[in-house]
């Protein structure tokens, strides 16, 4: 029973006939590394398991690396998709954290976010323009601040 075992375990891993693992297993003495050996020496397998994983990793470690020029080089559909959505996330990013800043005499009076503002003057068109005719007559500035801001004025 443990014999029927070993002749299985070597029977997979070298992938040859019951009959060829168990005669390789009795020629030597049941040792499955001189079993190996010796079927290797007989042609029976090309090469042992672990150095067929360890050559797999490598041509598999190639083609990625050729993968990888070729998108550099070509561009697929996919690395499209995620430049755009990249830009999204940018874009959604730099209206939160840059804001329109309302300043008058005395000092900063109020501030929104891109995105609010954008939001405001959509939804609340007419409040929106009555506010800025009347921050116009109070002699309020007006100013875009913000990481990105900066950004674009050292340029």
């Amino acid at each position: 029973m443990v014999h029927y075992s070993v002749i299985e375990k070597l029977r997979k891993q070298a992938q040859v006939s019951y009959e060829d693992a168990k005669e390789a297993l009795e020629m030597t003495e049941w040792d499955v590394l001189d079993a190996y050996v010796w079927l290797e020496a007989k042609g029976k397998i090309g090469s042992m398991p672990w150095e067929e994983d360890q050559a797999q990793q490598e041509n598999n470690e190639e083609k990625k690396e050729e993968t990888v020029e070729e998108i550099r080089v070509e561009g697929t559909v996919e690395e499209k998709e995620t430049v755009d959505d990249n830009l999204i996330c940018r874009l959604w990013r730099m209206g939160w954290d840059n804001r329109l800043v309302a300043r008058n005499k005395n000092g900063r009076v109020g501030s929104l976010s891109i995105w609010g503002l954008l939001f405001t003057v959509l939804i609340f068109r007419k409040f929106a323009l009555i506010l800025f005719l009347l921050s116009l007559v109070l002699q309020v500035k007006y100013s875009l601040e913000g990481p990105d801001m900066k950004k674009a004025q050292t340029r």
